[in-house]
């Protein structure tokens, strides 16, 4: 009986009806924050609105100078992080030409926001495919990403995240498309050439995909060396069957795209390189200081730097467990709206926890078993360079941050949103090595956790902390969310609601 039911559930975790069930949670919970949520919300909305309605006057993406009126948005002629604002100020111009509502305008970019954290998950499903997870763990895996409570507050509101997340499936899924036929030793230009562009592309939504493009060529370089290397004849073999491969309109495209992403590149980040030395130059650099006191966060960073104290600068170590630990209640925890300047409420204890535990079963299961997690698995591999090298430039960057200005300034959970499931089919894959001692409890844990996480995860959290002056100032969305909140307090498990 015990033994059926087990198979029962892992049978429903298994099943398209359940993957559908996710995808329309996530899109209900999602549509929730974004209907439901005052403007603007704490992940800079007011910022990437704000560039999507002064790109939206341009219809080329060069700014060959400082736009006037434009210095309370930073540097914008030389920030690298812009192709996000600039395709969405395009959706942007249409809702503009039918209504002067901000709601309406911002609602609708909310929704397309949604829209393309969707795609993202429907993508990142091939991806946990491709590498090899089971039915049940690309779902759980789904499931469990859904219910981290940043998820829905970040997709449900206008954040360049929101692109990237697709754009680094796809680029997960054209690595292993490459990866394959690297081993048979043959060369795909139109599998090179999209990796490269996606790549680049991914790197103007944000600057900090740029270390993921770096690991990804590199790996599929160094794959490419050890597949044709003292193969000279097949290396020439296969460079001609795939040049001969493409139709001329093939051929055609493929360079155009290439022109198109590698001169956007160059036109922004290597020129800065060139200007500043840097990739991704201050504002103080690039405007003066004078002109970037109305950018808040250079402005914090100022201010914070002029009051810091210096004798904590230098101990990496110490700083390491207050950004491991802001990482994480940043993942779970829930920010209020501008009307309580928005104010951080702790995460929930529950989904909180067992997050934790999962991660470091996880890490144990890989360090215990990364001999077998690994072999003949190249595209794991890869997800673990990529996540490696991804975590110690965020941690450099912050890092850097602290020893300016004094405070653990810009760590935020959703910045590792992008690692999440690549992590996830490596730890599944370790965890089920682990298990198998017991394989039949597997089935029994995987259903606790999900309903620990059910415990205040994905948007639970957020109806469950926020009030009245959280919601748009409309009597449907208050009575909506007022509703909710009365139907869950006797529900969730809570701790306080301390600032």
């Amino acid at each position: 009986m015990i033994q059926e039911t087990a198979n029962r559930i892992v049978r429903v975790l298994s099943s398209r009806l359940f993957w559908y069930g996710i995808l329309v949670f996530f899109v209900l919970e999602s549509l929730w924050v974004a209907v439901s949520s005052v403007y603007p919300m704490a992940f800079d909305e007011d910022f990437h609105l704000g560039l999507i309605k002064l790109y939206s006057h341009y219809w080329l993406p060069f700014l060959h100078q400082q736009p006037a009126g434009a210095d309370a948005l930073g540097a914008v002629a030389r920030d690298p992080s812009y192709l996000y604002h600039y395709l969405f100020s395009f959706p942007y111009r249409v809702v503009a030409l039918f209504t002067d509502s901000q709601t309406a305008q911002i609602i609708v970019l909310r929704l397309l926001n949604i829209g393309l954290f969707a795609v993202a998950l429907v993508l990142f499903r091939r991806v946990l495919r491709v590498a090899g997870s089971s039915p049940a763990l690309r779902n759980v895996s789904l499931a469990i990403f859904v219910l981290i409570p940043i998820v829905p507050l970040l997709a449900g509101q206008i954040n360049y995240d929101n692109l990237v997340l697709p754009l680094m499936a796809w680029v997960c899924l054209l690595a292993h498309a490459a990866l394959g036929q690297l081993k048979r030793r043959e060369i795909n230009y139109r599998t090179l050439g999209l990796l490269l562009s996606v790549s680049l592309l991914a790197s103007l939504v944000t600057h900090i995909f740029l270390p993921i493009m770096v690991v990804v060529i590199g790996f599929v370089g160094g794959c490419a060396l050890a597949a044709f290397w003292k193969h000279g004849k097949a290396l020439r073999t296969a460079l001609r069957a795939g040049f001969f491969g493409l139709s001329r309109w093939s051929k055609i495209g493929l360079m155009s795209l290439l022109v198109v992403s590698l001169g956007l590149f160059v036109q922004r980040d290597g020129v800065n390189v060139l200007s500043y030395g840097t990739p991704v130059p201050d504002c103080g650099q690039v405007l003066g200081v004078g002109r970037c006191d109305g950018y808040s966060p250079w402005a914090r960073n100022e201010l914070f730097a002029e009051q810091k104290n210096g004798s904590a600068m230098d101990r990496p170590l110490d700083y390491t467990t207050t950004w491991l630990m802001s990482l994480h209640f940043r993942s779970f925890f829930v920010v209020s709206g501008p009307n309580n300047q928005f104010a951080n409420y702790p995460p929930l204890p529950l989904p909180s926890a067992t997050a934790i535990v999962v991660l470091l079963s996880g890490v144990v299961a890989l360090l215990l078993h990364w001999r077998q997690a690994f072999a003949g698995r190249r595209l794991l591999v890869l997800f673990l360079c990529i996540s490696t090298v991804y975590a110690v430039a965020l941690w450099l960057e912050d890092y850097s941050q602290y020893r300016y200005t004094g405070q653990p300034v810009a760590v935020n959970g959703r910045y590792l949103l992008v690692i999440v499931l690549p992590l996830a089919a490596i730890f599944g894959r370790a965890l089920r090595l682990a298990l198998q001692p017991v394989a039949g409890l597997k089935p029994w844990l995987t259903v606790a956790v999900l309903l620990l996480f059910l415990q205040g995860g994905g948007v639970l959290s957020y109806i469950s902390r926020s009030d009245a002056s959280w919601d748009w100032p409309t009597s449907w969305v208050v009575t909506m969310n007022d509703t909710a909140r009365r139907m869950l307090a006797p529900v969730l498990i809570e701790s306080g609601k301390q600032y």
